[in-house]
């Protein structure tokens, strides 16, 4: 007969249990007993059981490649207009710049623009400038006016993305006072009598413009003087804005730096959105590029990537680049050879046109206080060159209608910048000294390298050294006539030797 089993008792058996559990969490958390899989191993090393880690999954390089270059291209087309406010901003704002002033300063242009001019967009030759570069992070910029000009002047807003948000000036009736430019959804309380102007963004660039008779000096330094009195202050007086350290070097915006054609582009775009923000409605779709390292806060390094998605991001840049190059030739309706847009100044989502205009033109007004026409090709549909000769003929019912002045601007191509010429004139309009009209009231415009003979020499637009060129007629305070389409320039026509 066996004898009976003698059994522990049950506080004894429950300790028991409890040790052996604890023993068991011991030995499978200890990270010495694990290998770098994570798999369990004996004391001496030996694995306890075959363990099978699944790898993570990567995307075949085509479709890496094929995703960057997507992500790539739409953010370029985004933001390369931000972009070219951050570069313009860096380098207007940098001590060593032939002319520049600190964030939340006005830089007065000493004349007008010429080729020589640290102007690095397509400047007019009709107006003296007094440019500044806003930051509204930490809190509003007071802009005081003591005193309106006599004559045509506007001071003009635009958020980073280049959308004109508010106008100071003579076409809306603004009077001597101080204006309050506040980063959105501020809400703080402004001085009594001050006007809030509020910014999308919390980059602001303000551009002013005062008329003044062109080729007449007398009449320039005057509204040099008047532009100097406007005054810019942060309404925090504690406030503390970066500074660029001397020495620093100065960046070139100009598009023939390779910047715009390479992956450094979205190093500046990530700058861009840190320091001048993103528009509310642009917020999602900034967010999507995210994971190539590109947006607001992060830092863009192209060796975090795959070689396939670096191969996809260079060729984004270089694509997307030369659309939105393209595209500056493609907004609005070609009349006579001029092409018509009312669309300049307020881009809301047309993301490729405000790049468009972001490069090859900035800061353009909207067609209310300023229309723009540009002209590419003659009559015949030939591209526009310097080394030829070329008239625009105005007949004396159909003069350009404005309320306040017209003019024809001649630029280079592909730099957009004024072309030296001996005569130092730029534009040709109601306001050139000089101006000759026929015996029957039309105005003829000559555009050719070298002086015309006789009474048409008062009419010379000279374009300079030999090369392409192009035209832009700037209508300021534009007519119904003008806005509505019914004014239609004549055409560049060529004129045979």
């Amino acid at each position: 007969m066996t004898a009976p089993t003698k059994s522990w008792p049950r506080n004894l058996r429950r300790a028991a249990l409890l040790l052996l559990a604890a023993l068991l969490i011991a030995v499978l958390a200890s990270p010495s007993l694990r290998n770098k899989a994570g798999c369990l191993l004996f004391i001496n090393g030996v694995s306890s059981a075959s363990c099978v880690v699944p790898m993570p999954y990567r995307l075949p390089d085509e479709f890496a490649e094929a995703e960057a270059f997507a992500l790539g291209y739409q953010a370029y087309v985004v933001g390369a207009v931000y972009a070219r406010s951050q570069i313009l901003m860096e380098k207007d704002t940098n001590p060593d710049a032939p002319l520049n002033a600190p964030l939340n300063a006005f830089n007065v242009y000493p004349g007008l623009a010429t080729p020589a001019a640290a102007i690095d967009f397509t400047p007019n030759n009709d107006t003296v400038y007094g440019l500044a570069w806003l930051d509204l992070s930490q809190g509003p910029v007071l802009m005081t006016i003591p005193e309106t000009p006599t004559r045509y002047w506007t001071v003009q807003a635009t958020d980073w993305a280049l959308n004109t948000f508010a106008y100071v000036g003579k076409r809306v009736h603004s009077a001597p006072g101080t204006y309050a430019y506040v980063a959105p959804g501020w809400q703080g309380e402004l001085p009594a009598g001050v006007t809030r102007l509020e910014s999308p963004t919390n980059g602001v660039f303000l551009q002013a413009r005062t008329v003044v008779k062109p080729e007449v000096e007398a009449d320039i330094a005057p509204v040099v003087a008047q532009l100097k009195t406007y005054r810019l202050q942060p309404l925090n007086a504690d406030a503390q804005y970066p500074l660029i350290a001397p020495g620093t070097p100065v960046p070139n915006p100009k598009l023939n730096n390779p910047l715009w054609q390479s992956l450094e582009f979205y190093s500046l775009l990530n700058r861009a959105w840190s320091f001048g923000g993103v528009r509310a409605q642009d917020q999602e779709v900034v967010g999507q590029f995210a994971k190539l390292g590109i947006g607001p806060g992060l830092t863009f390094d192209p060796a975090a990537l795959t070689e396939a998605q670096r191969k996809g991001l260079q060729r984004a840049v270089e694509t997307a680049y030369q659309r939105v190059m393209l595209h500056g030739q493609e907004n609005g309706e070609v009349r006579n050879g001029w092409r018509f847009a009312t669309n300049l100044g307020a881009y809301g989502n047309k993301h490729l046109l405000a790049s468009a205009i972001g490069l090859m033109g900035y800061g353009a007004n909207r067609a209310e206080e300023a229309l723009y026409l540009p002209a590419f090709l003659d009559h015949e549909n030939q591209p526009l060159v310097s080394e030829r000769n070329y008239r625009i003929h105005f007949s004396a019912d159909n003069l350009p209608p404005v309320n306040e002045f017209w003019s024809i601007t001649l630029y280079s191509r592909p730099e957009n910048q004024l072309k030296a010429n001996p005569l130092n004139r730029y534009a040709f309009g109601d306001r050139t000294p000089g101006l000759k009209r026929n015996a029957d009231g039309s105005i003829d415009i000559h555009v050719q390298q070298n002086k015309p003979e006789g009474d048409a020499a008062a009419n010379w637009l000279p374009s300079g050294e030999s090369g392409p060129i192009w035209l832009i007629l700037r209508m300021y305070g534009p007519q119904e006539a003008a806005l509505s389409g019914k004014f239609v320039p004549p055409p560049v026509e060529r004129v045979r030797d």
